[in-house]
């Protein structure tokens, strides 16, 4: 047997009977080094299939290690099938390895391989849904935690941690722990005049997902589904998910044009809106056309899905009345989510639905993920028990309301400019719309703010464009600083 001691690198390379044992990088090798190195020599191709090993009293010589380390290394290999022993033989590199691709050739059929779905592609290009790592202007549209009751919360936490004891560790109620939605019952009828049983209330980790499962438990493949144009791009994510077929229906100043979603489809299946404060544009949907959505969904034995993701935010009056509290027929079935008004990481909401949808649902929720961890929710429970999220909402109103009136007190240049904004006093976003898309498009590429277009919200292409400012987690100075730099944006646009 011939030894050759080879520099590759700065590291010591062992030759043994002519085959290139992998260099371990360490003063002491170990375990762990020697199995790293042997593994991803094989896998790297460094050593071939049918290669012959040297005998584990030679390895453990050239290593410098104890004979019994790499027999216990080899048996590890053979039990992943990269190496193959027989006594009388030796050991060889398996013939299976040569289907473990190296990096290169991993990298060459993954380029080669099949793309994802059209269905898949689309959904994964619209990126709207995505939010941004860090609240910038204009990209804000999270709550703002720097007056929260941060001690208060982790006090009730603790509280929460001490009640639930082992129960925290364990399954829990798909539905949602008990006295969280009757917590939430409680609230919807104080402060949005909706009249549930807490047994209709099912807790989701994000609205997101309950509108998805709603989607799936409500809909057949190919069912129409009328959907506001411009829209929330999670509502259109959840029904292409579900495979619904999508009839984007135009909305003005009073929201949702009801005659035209029963010109394109009147026997759609289900209709989603956001009557409060339509996303993006803002707009608050009328009366008549509450009374005219009820009135069609009867008719045709629709569903109807009132998104109040802000609701509770509107700096004028009371709240607006929810699509809801209108319906004598069950057919409305009613979002809310806790982490608008308390943090983005929260990841708490809610639907209310009718009695006969609450097991089916339940069932449902334990095919996307089973269930929502007991701890925030019995924490939020107590929260809203002892009166913390009713101050907390008012305080912030507060703050809001005044952050929405500098932000329109800044931009009010632009209206003598051809910009115009809806006079909806609510929510955390403001869209800013003018007839010369060209114009629009012109600012978004000078400026370095973080500026998204009307555009990107639209399921059909239409005239004008805007900028969806969404201001709602971002600073008292960064917004007036922002609001000055769009100002100077857009005058610099015109020259």
């Amino acid at each position: 047997m011939v030894l050759r001691m080879d520099r590759l690198g700065g590291e010591t390379v062992r030759r043994s009977r002519g085959v290139l044992l992998p260099p371990v990088n360490a003063s002491r090798v170990r375990r762990r080094d020697l199995f790293r190195a042997l593994h991803g020599a094989v896998l790297e191709g460094v050593l071939a299939p049918g290669e012959r090993l040297p005998s584990s009293r030679q390895a453990a010589l050239d290593y410098g290690v104890s004979r019994g380390l790499v027999e216990e290394v080899y048996a590890q290999l053979t039990e992943e099938g990269l190496l193959d022993r027989s006594v009388g033989r030796g050991t060889f590199v398996a013939a299976s390895a040569r289907r473990l691709a190296a990096p290169a050739r991993r990298a060459e059929t993954a380029r080669r391989s099949r793309s994802p779905s059209r269905r898949g592609r689309a959904i994964a290009s619209n990126a709207t849904c995505r939010e941004p790592p860090e609240p910038r202007a204009f990209n804000a549209g999270i709550a703002d935690t720097r007056d929260f009751p941060t001690r208060t919360w982790l006090r009730l936490q603790a509280r929460a941690a001490r009640e639930l004891g082992r129960r925290a560790l364990d399954f829990a109620d798909p539905r949602g722990l008990p006295a969280l939605r009757a917590s939430i019952a409680r609230h919807l009828a104080q402060f949005r005049g909706i009249r549930c049983d807490a047994s209709q209330v099912i807790i989701f980790n994000s609205a997101q997902q309950a509108l998805y499962a709603l989607a799936l438990l409500l809909l057949d493949r190919g069912d129409p589904v009328w959907i506001e144009d411009p829209a929330y791009p999670g509502a259109r994510a959840a029904f292409e998910l579900a495979g619904a077929t999508l009839t984007p229906v135009p909305v003005d100043d009073q929201g949702l044009r009801v005659d035209v979603g029963v010109r394109l489809a009147p026997r759609a299946r289900l209709a989603y809106v956001t009557p409060a404060h339509q996303y993006p544009t803002g707009a608050a949907l009328s009366l008549e056309r509450r009374i005219a959505l009820l009135d069609w969904a009867e008719k045709h034995d629709s569903w109807l899905v009132d998104d109040d993701y802000d609701g509770e935010f509107r700096y004028v009056g009371q709240p607006l009345t929810t699509l809801y509290s209108l319906d004598p027929q069950a057919r409305v079935l009613y979002l809310g989510t806790l982490s608008k008004a308390m943090f983005v990481s929260m990841r708490l909401a809610f639907a209310v639905v009718p009695e006969r949808l609450v097991e089916p649902l339940a069932s449902l929720r334990t095919h996307l993920d089973g269930f929502t961890p007991p701890l925030p929710q019995r924490a939020m429970s107590l929260f809203m028990d002892e009166g913390h999220f009713n101050s907390h909402l008012r305080r912030m109103r507060a703050v809001y309301g005044e952050k929405r009136a500098a932000l329109l007190a800044g931009l009010a240049p632009l209206a003598d400019r051809g910009w115009s904004w809806p006079e909806n006093p609510a929510g955390l976003h403001l869209l800013l719309c003018h007839p010369e898309a060209r114009h629009v498009r012109r600012i978004v590429n000078a400026s370095s703010l973080d500026l998204a277009r009307l555009e990107a919200y639209r399921l059909r292409p239409s005239g004008g464009d805007g900028l969806f400012l969404r201001f709602g987690g971002l600073p008292e100075s960064t917004l007036h600083a922002a609001t000055a730099a769009l100002v100077a944006a857009e005058r610099d646009a015109r020259r």
